[in-house]
């Protein structure tokens, strides 16, 4: 059982886990294991800053201090009732605390039960099953009192639910043969098949004007004629047939080898570079690896600090078809408007889809010296990825935003180090050391158009050759023209000819559609400002033992990465009446001043605030994500067969030049949004007591 408070008031989380293992050896020859996992979590969630009106970081930021949350009586006196939202369209904070509601309750059923049964000494069947049942309901309400509309002029208060039903099973059925030649040679195979359906359920209906009192929350308290529904109704299906195949020689010389037939019912039937079986598409996709243990062979066997030097090189090709279950054939939805309901093809239908390929090189060693008390494993990889899925934009007129095809490619190269170093072996005190780095440069290779923007929200995103992926897309910020003569002499406009004068922004003009500079400020400037991907990222983990007191930390860091900075974009646009940041106060207020802050301009014409360098912001850090100190009691004092006391501090402390709340934070699941900050709640600081039991 966990039960965690947020830092936003109302915000929390509540989880309970339940799990049963079993294993039963039922004969010599048949051995079986079972277990069951029950899960249940209860999210009280807040909006991130995305949504303002809703947001209590945003509202709380963007409020003005001089306003009381709560409302006066006759007599001014102040009462326990909430204000309502300002004139200037700024909700009530704590309206967005106590009154918004959004509620995420998940129930989870696994169960998994496997046999085996050797059929003789070399030749075993294996057969593992799961079922999964998950349910995710989301309940969200906007209230009337203190909150700024949010959908609609219509919508005085909004109740949301959805439910989400997901059923999957698996099966992994394989033939493993295991044979010693001889002392020299050993063969190992397994070949069987993969087998999984999943089946995906999604339901949801929202009604706005329930009633001015936010006491009716319910979706059947909604109006009619203001009430909708939708859903999504999914299935997937996947088979891969497979061979895996190792051999040995001495334990010195290794060779693997795997292939694999996959087939899935997300690829369009249609698809390119893959096989027919009975009509359906197939991907054919295998790897293949060797591996020498030099500390085995006789010129090194007399060093005795040498434990293992092992070098090893693999290739393969893979294959990804995570682009959806309904993007590769035709998919109707249910619509409902006012009264009226119907179907809408809801996706661009492409059967031509077919599956990201990723061919990978990876060469690497493993070394262990003085009796494993240092080791060092390094790996250097190549992987390029093909039939990259894209989003392309479409035109208008076909109703959709863009279409889901296969259209670039893009290749990772870099490389990790893994060590471990015992640097203190006594018989009473240990110190150890473990180090992880790694490094990976990313590229597009190839892209359909050479470039591909897309809108994030408050900025932009491209994947353009030569670039990495998913990388920042703006005007180069290169200050504040200080005077009216500094921006005559410039002489620029923007993308509605309106120029550029005293206190505005300095974009650089890179371009026009001739290729030139043209003293205009619009598309043709816009170019990469930052990449979210680091350029080294790692972690160091220290402990020292002493007896049975333990005392362990560990550090964790990226280094290189660009964030944009969506909190501090809408607190320093000035824009607006909204409340600002205390930096704004150094924003260009008179001729001659020498500022980095442009001036403040109600609906910002010119575009002063536009998507640029001045948002992205070094992202590096270094975090002392834990310490710990623990004491294991002797046995000899103990009922039980181990215990140990701790106490542990997480998110110790971190050590950046980022201005937002956290720089470790992750805005959604998807890649698109990496590296935006879209002021989430930040991880708290956590301290922990706790005992282990070993029964």
């Amino acid at each position: 059982y966990l039960d965690s408070e947020g830092i936003i008031r109302n915000t929390g989380y509540q989880g309970y886990n339940l799990r049963f293992i079993s294993r039963l050896n039922i004969f010599t020859w048949l051995k079986m294991d079972a277990g069951v996992s029950l899960n249940y979590n209860n999210s009280d969630l807040k909006e991130s800053a995305m949504v303002k009106e809703t947001s209590p970081i945003m509202t709380s930021l963007a409020k003005s201090p001089l306003l009381n949350p709560y409302q006066y009586d006759v007599e001014e006196r102040e009462t326990e009732i909430l204000a309502e939202a300002d004139e200037i369209g700024v909700s009530n904070p704590l309206a967005t605390i106590e009154n918004y509601e959004a509620y995420n309750n998940n129930y989870s059923f696994t169960a998994h039960m496997g046999a085996e049964g050797t059929i003789n000494r070399d030749i075993s069947v294996i057969s593992k099953f799961s079922f999964t049942y998950d349910v995710l309901k989301e309940r969200i309400f906007q209230p009337n009192r203190g909150m700024e509309r949010y959908y609609n002029e219509e919508a005085i208060n909004v109740s949301k639910a959805t439910n989400n039903d997901l059923t999957s099973l698996f099966n992994n059925t394989f033939v493993m043969f295991n044979r010693s030649f001889g002392t020299d040679h050993e063969l190992t195979s397994n070949t069987g098949f993969y087998l999984m359906n999943n089946r995906y359920q999604m339901d949801w209906g929202l009604t706005k004007n329930a009633h001015e009192n936010d006491e009716y929350r319910d979706l059947q308290d909604g109006q009619n004629n203001l009430r909708e529904i939708g859903g999504e109704n999914r299935l997937w299906n996947w088979v891969s047939y497979y061979e895996h195949l190792t051999y040995a020689f001495k334990d010195r010389y290794m060779i693997t080898a795997s292939i694999s037939l996959d087939g899935s019912s997300r690829v369009g039937r249609e698809a390119v570079n893959t096989l027919r079986l009975g009509g359906m598409p197939f991907g054919l996709f295998y790897s293949g690896g060797v591996a020498w243990r030099v500390s085995d062979e006789p010129f090194l066997r007399d060093l005795a600090w040498l434990e293992d030097l092992r070098i090893r090189f693999t290739a393969g090709r893979t294959g990804n078809d995570d682009f959806g279950e309904s993007t590769a054939e035709d998919y109707y939805a249910a619509v409902r408007f006012r009264e009226t309901v119907g179907l809408y093809p809801a996706v661009l239908p492409n059967p031509l889809l077919t599956y990201e390929t990723v061919e990978m090189l990876n060469g690497g060693l493993n070394l262990a010296l003085i009796g494993n008390r240092i080791t060092l494993d390094v790996d250097y990889f190549v992987s390029n990825t093909g039939n990259m899925i894209i989003f392309s934009p479409v035109e208008a007129y076909l109703g959709y935003e863009y279409k889901v095809e296969n259209g670039g490619s893009m290749q990772n190269r870099g490389w990790e180090l893994g060590s471990f170093v015992r640097l203190v072996n006594g018989k009473r005190f240990n110190w150890d050391l473990n180090l992880v780095l790694s490094s990976v440069k990313n590229e597009v290779t190839q892209i359909k158009g050479d470039r591909l923007v897309f809108d994030v929200p408050g900025g932009q995103k491209v994947n353009q050759t030569g670039s990495p992926a998913n990388s920042f897309y703006g005007y180069i910020y290169k200050g504040v023209f200080s005077s009216s003569e500094e921006a005559a002499a410039a002489n620029l406009v923007n993308n509605r000819r309106i120029p550029f004068g005293a206190g505005d922004a300095i974009f650089e003009d890179l371009s026009g559609p001739a290729g030139e500079p043209d003293g205009i400020i619009d598309e043709f400037d816009k170019t990469e400002i930052g990449s979210p991907i680091p350029d080294y990222f790692g972690g160091v983990i220290s402990a020292f033992s002493y007896r049975g007191l333990t005392l362990s930390a560990s550090l964790h860091f990226t280094y290189g990465n660009e964030v944009f900075n969506f909190v501090r974009f809408q607190n320093e646009k000035m824009s607006g009446l909204e409340n600002q940041s205390t930096h704004v106060l150094s924003r260009w207020q008179y001729e001659g001043q020498e500022t980095d802050v442009p001036r403040a301009l109600w609906k910002d014409p010119v575009g002063n605030s536009s998507f640029s360098t001045r948002w992205i912001e070094d992202g590096s850090f270094l975090r002392l994500g834990f310490v710990k100190l623990s004491y294991r009691i002797p046995s000899q004092f103990l009922m039980f067969k181990n215990a140990e006391f701790y106490v542990s501090a997480n998110n110790v402390y971190t050590f950046t030049g980022y201005l937002g709340y956290d720089p470790e934070f992750s805005s959604s699941f998807s890649r698109v949004y990496q590296g935006i900050d879209y002021g989430l709640t930040p991880v708290p600081r956590q301290f922990l007591l706790g005992i282990n039991l070993g029964l």
